[in-house]
């Protein structure tokens, strides 16, 4: 499971990014993350939280399933399945 999501994430940044054109986008499913712990709230509404993801990297941020009830645009689904946020459309 670990390995896949590490491969998943490579695949995102490698070719998801390129097939969707985005810059900033990021692997935000929160069920790749793990020790998850909100750490804030940007101005614009969304939730800031710190986490670990399942391949072992910290990271901060935001949860796709949020962001998409504020800014469902932001959002896009990787062939893999998981959620990637825009970050380049938040604002943050």
């Amino acid at each position: 499971g670990i390995y896949n999501a590490n491969q998943a994430a490579n695949a995102s940044t490698i070719g998801g990014l390129g097939q969707m054109g985005m810059a900033a986008a990021m692997m935000s499913d929160r069920r790749l993350k793990t020790n998850i712990q909100l750490i804030g709230r940007h101005d614009n509404g969304m939730n800031i939280y710190s986490w670990d993801y399942v391949w072992g990297e910290h990271s901060r941020g935001v949860m796709a399933d949020e962001v998409e009830e504020i800014m469902p645009e932001a959002v896009v689904m990787h062939p893999t399945g998981f959620k990637m946020v825009n970050y380049s459309m938040l604002g943050l």
